[in-house]
């Protein structure tokens, strides 16, 4: 993506839903790599899996994130590896393009943040 003279990598969106409990370790897991912040909501989630009857909601947190397209792989294995308990309803991560980000007071277009800084090794 070109944006006047500037070139910019394609940055991504992770959006993260993991267990409440496991947020702590997620945090910890992405400061480590670099990540310089990042957008936290609470929610409930229940899965419909194959039963029939409603199954219990178990309290999870949103995670957003916007980085690079080469550190997506980065941090998605960093989510999974700290935010699995490895059981049902441990979450889903969900990445899509970010095509701009516009301020929100004058609706411009915000070339500045449209660079992410790289995650460390």
């Amino acid at each position: 993506m070109s944006i006047g003279k500037q070139s910019v990598s394609q940055l991504k969106k992770v959006e993260a839903e993991v267990r409440k409990e496991k947020f702590p370790e997620v945090d910890f897991a992405l400061r480590k790599i670099g990540v310089p912040g990042l957008t936290v909501a609470e929610e409930r989630c229940a899965g419909r899996g194959l039963w029939s009857y409603p199954l219990e909601n178990i309290p999870h947190v949103l995670l957003t994130v916007v980085v690079d397209d080469f550190s997506v792989k980065k941090v998605v294995e960093s989510i999974q590896e700290s935010g699995s308990t490895r059981s049902w309803g441990d979450g889903r991560i969900v990445v899509s393009a970010v095509d701009g980000v516009f301020d929100i007071g004058s609706g411009h277009l915000d070339a500045s943040e449209l660079t992410a800084p790289p995650l460390r090794n």
